[in-house]
């Protein structure tokens, strides 16, 4: 039985060339699988939180069953592979699967997991999301097929290349002397405030981009666009890219299509315990946090 074995993982996208080695890597009983079913991970039984990670050999007749494979890479040499269990199969009884743990979405459990651990199923989930709804082509309709360890989708009627799609989108801690500005929109649970965020449109550069969502969503130029970090976020498939910012112009004038509410907050403010930021995996949380440990 593996246990959690991130260290030491590479993509390895040199193999994906080769079909018949990865074929062979996919035979042989101690290669790794990351199964997936319904877009929910496989999580561990027990604690601390961590993916459940089978063995070919483990999953035995499921890997019969017709979904997505995607070679991911290697743990330390040994091939490891995504696998989309059929969402029309009920799948939590499957004695090799119940043994192991339970299907959860990432989002819920992604705060639990190590930093690696939730890249890993979120490079899974991805991948596996991306076969789910590209199974033909955009440009003739045609049928698709998996190539490449699943990183290619050929057309087979005007073989065109089809490749994983990853959305690039800011995050941006906008401030304001001592004070940084947490917006909220109307999904959001109560209490929660977050930074503002929106994807980067075609021909737009990134900093670009956190000006214009700043200026569309809550009215106020920035300066001093500053680069602090990246996420993969694939809720379907995107790249967070989080920022900060300054501006000298403390009156917002708010979206209310986009937001229903956007305040200024000193450090002491968001140290009360009593506004609710993004859980601690996030980008979000990233930003506001090393906001608050700045001064």
């Amino acid at each position: 039985m593996l246990q959690s074995v991130v260290k030491g993982f590479t993509r390895a996208g040199e193999l994906r060339q080769d079909d018949a080695d990865l074929a062979n890597r996919l035979a042989e009983a101690s290669s790794i699988v990351i199964p997936m079913w319904r877009n929910r991970n496989l999580i561990a039984t027990g604690r601390p939180t961590k993916p459940a990670l089978l063995t070919v050999g483990e999953m035995g007749d499921l890997l019969g069953l017709g979904g997505a494979v995607v070679f991911l890479g290697l743990f330390e040499g040994v091939a490891c592979f995504a696998y989309d269990l059929p969402p029309d199969r009920e799948m939590n009884d499957e004695p090799a699967l119940a043994e192991r743990g339970d299907f959860n979405d990432l989002r819920m459990v992604g705060s639990l997991l190590k930093t690696h651990d939730a890249e890993l199923l979120a490079y899974a989930r991805g991948m596996l999301q991306w076969h789910r709804h590209h199974r033909f082509c955009a440009r003739c309709g045609g049928e698709t097929r998996s190539k490449q360890g699943g990183h290619v989708r050929l057309c087979l009627g005007c073989e065109k290349r089809h490749f994983p799609r990853t959305d690039p989108a800011i995050m941006v801690l906008v401030v304001h002397e001592d004070t940084c500005l947490l917006a909220r929109q109307p999904t959001f649970p109560d209490g929660m405030f977050s930074v503002l965020a929106g994807f980067v449109e075609p021909g737009e550069s990134i900093e670009d981009a956190v000006a214009r969502e700043v200026r569309e969503e809550v009215g106020l130029d920035v300066t001093d666009v500053c680069y602090a970090k990246s996420q993969p976020w694939p809720f379907p498939s995107s790249l967070m890219l989080g920022f900060s910012a300054q501006t000298e112009q403390p009156n917002v004038v708010l979206d209310r299509e986009e937001l229903e509410d956007a305040r200024w907050f000193s450090r002491d403010d968001l140290r009360t315990g009593e506004i609710v930021f993004p859980p601690p995996f996030s980008l979000a949380n990233h930003l506001i946090t090393r906001f608050i440990g700045s001064g």
